[in-house]
């Protein structure tokens, strides 16, 4: 026996009773994840039983194509079936790798059934139906695509028996082909699109993101690096929900070294971790919003007329009247390993307006241009990722914002139809600015600041004073 199996196998024996040491859900959340869990076994379109050391079978998979084209978003069904219970800090991994150049891609966290009921709350019994949307780089070269697909606790994962040909320690659950046009690599990958899920009632903004509205909301795709499109070290996915008063935004990071001093309204989020999201909501690349939430809860928020103008960071007075929550997993600006973070943001359709007039929410079937990003503060200097690439260093590329269409609601979501009165207990207040007394000394202010601190993707001047050596600035995150 392996000592990887070994290490799996005690730690499975001395926890074969610790679902008790996760937090219950609630009767609503029960009600939630009834659409994922079953007492009937399932019958998938193809068959695997593979073995997970005797505590979970993957039973099989469906698929809604033969055929994976580069740039395409492939919906894969996951079916399991669980033998014991793994225990608390159990987890689903899900890589597509490219067996020609070695290339991997991450899509752990991908998933409702992820954020709301990962194995360690499963239970002996339970089939469970794991759903996945996963993307294709347009720049995918390989002919096929290798999924893996397993569990791990603790980062140790068990042996496995079952599957398709592979490595013997882990072999892949599915090789899909992956036709390419013979201009694959060179084509410029098409916009990512959400489709956004309106709401009968509003999420509780308590940054876990376990409010059981959620899990009827779709999940974006992993960011991905900034530039090309391709695997981002940083690991994050967004989730958003409408209604007739709020879009409401939900980011998940996965962060092992949490920054966030910064501690008031408008300071520079960007030089340490926070979530952004900009967004255009008539799509002709002017008059767009940029928002940022640290771990801190502390918010930066801003509006332009065009790309970058005003500059530096546009109109600085502009209030989003934003509502957060934010949940971070582990300590803020220590030296101890961290796990990461989520927020939640709650934005008023008002915010939108630019003349001060009534801003009605979007019309089902209508579509807004925006894009997310993730900063990232690590001991190595700053890294970021993006729903969206870019093609360049800068984040202020209103044409490669993605797209977020809004849908109605399931008919299945619990809740009323009727509006409800958003109450104090599930939505904090609207964060309030400092009081500032002269906006113009304000803007100066910032402006000064500016000349030491970078914007994402550009490195700013430092000004030279006389006899003193100049000093170029720090490369800026790409």
């Amino acid at each position: 026996m392996s000592i990887t199996r070994y290490a799996w196998l005690l730690l499975v024996a001395s926890t074969a009773a610790c679902t008790s040491d996760v937090e219950p859900l609630t009767p609503a959340q029960r009600q939630a994840v009834a659409a994922y869990v079953s007492k009937v076994a399932p019958s998938p379109q193809h068959r695997l039983d593979i073995d997970f050391d005797g505590n979970v079978r993957l039973l099989g998979y469906d698929l809604d194509r033969e055929q994976w084209r580069p740039g395409e978003t492939m919906r894969v069904t996951w079916y399991w079936q669980t033998i014991k219970s793994l225990g608390k800090g159990s987890e689903l991994f899900t890589h597509i790798d490219d067996p020609e150049s070695g290339r991997t891609l991450n899509q752990d966290g991908n998933g409702t059934l992820r954020w709301l009921y990962g194995p360690e709350r499963w239970r002996p019994g339970e089939y469970i139906r794991d759903a996945q949307d996963l993307h294709l780089p347009a720049d995918w070269t390989g002919g096929s695509a290798s999924l893996f697909v397993g569990v791990r606790r603790n980062e140790e994962r068990p042996g496995v028996s079952g599957g398709v040909s592979g490595p013997e320690d882990h072999p892949p659950v599915a090789i899909i082909p992956t036709p390419a046009s013979k201009d694959a690599g060179r084509t410029k990958e098409a916009l990512p699109k959400l489709l956004v899920v309106k709401t009968k009632r509003p999420p509780r903004l308590d940054g876990l993101l376990s409010d059981p509205v959620w899990s009827f909301a779709n999940t974006t795709r992993a960011f991905v690096e900034t530039r090309n499109g391709g695997v981002s070290p940083v690991h994050a996915s967004a989730k958003l929900l409408w209604d007739g008063r709020y879009l409401y935004v939900g980011v998940d990071v996965k962060d092992a070294l949490l920054r966030a001093s910064h501690t008031e309204r408008d300071d520079h989020l960007w030089e340490q971790d926070c979530v952004e999201l900009m967004i255009d909501p008539d799509g002709d690349q002017r008059n767009y919003f940029e928002i940022q939430v640290s771990p801190r809860g502390v918010v930066f928020d801003t509006r332009y007329d065009a790309r970058r103008v005003p500059a530096p960071f546009g109109h600085v007075d502009w209030d989003s009247r934003i509502r957060v929550g934010v949940s971070p997993r582990g300590d803020l600006d220590d030296k101890e390993a961290d796990a990461g973070y989520s927020v939640e943001m709650a934005i008023p359709w008002q915010a939108f307006s630019l003349d001060g007039k009534a801003r009605v929410p979007p019309a089902i079937g209508d579509e807004w241009r925006a894009n997310l990003y993730v900063m990232d503060l690590t001991g190595e200097g700053q890294q970021a990722a993006a729903w969206s690439h870019l093609g360049t260093g800068d984040f202020h590329v209103p044409q490669r914002f993605g797209i977020l269409g809004f849908e109605g609601t399931p008919k299945d979501m619990v809740g009323t139809n009727e509006p409800l009165q958003i109450s104090d207990d599930r939505m904090p207040k609207p964060l309030k600015r400092a009081p500032v007394t002269d906006r113009d000394l304000k803007d100066t202010m910032m402006r000064k600041r500016a000349i030491n601190r970078r914007q994402p993707g550009e490195p700013a001047p430092t000004p030279k004073r006389e006899g003193a050596q100049t000093l170029e600035s720090p490369e800026a995150p790409q």
